[in-house]
């Protein structure tokens, strides 16, 4: 048996891991016709639970945002193009997870 996983590990640094939780970094790095209704959506939170939720929220879209390739993948998985069976994904886990 190795130590070593099974599967690379994510990397940690990068573009899309260098998005600063503030305001100014989000909309910096969500698409024109996202930041929009990002400022709107801050701008109306009422209380900071409402705030952090939605800070939260499209933190995670500005991340995701930096992954090259991500709309063609989207469009893809969309259009029902290069899907992976659900049944390798499960095999795929099931390694992962050292059940085979």
């Amino acid at each position: 048996m190795s130590a070593q996983p099974a599967e690379p590990a994510l990397p940690s640094s990068g573009a899309a891991y260098g998005v600063p939780r503030t305001i100014k970094s989000i909309g910096e790095r969500l698409p024109k016709e996202k930041r929009a209704l990002f400022i709107e959506q801050v701008t109306a939170a009422e209380s900071e639970a409402d705030f952090d939720e939605v800070m939260l929220v499209w933190w995670g879209q500005a991340v995701l945002a930096q992954d090259p390739g991500r709309e063609k993948r989207l469009a893809d998985a969309r259009a029902g193009r290069d899907l992976v069976p659900l049944s390798e994904v499960q095999r795929r886990l099931g390694r992962r997870d050292g059940a085979e």
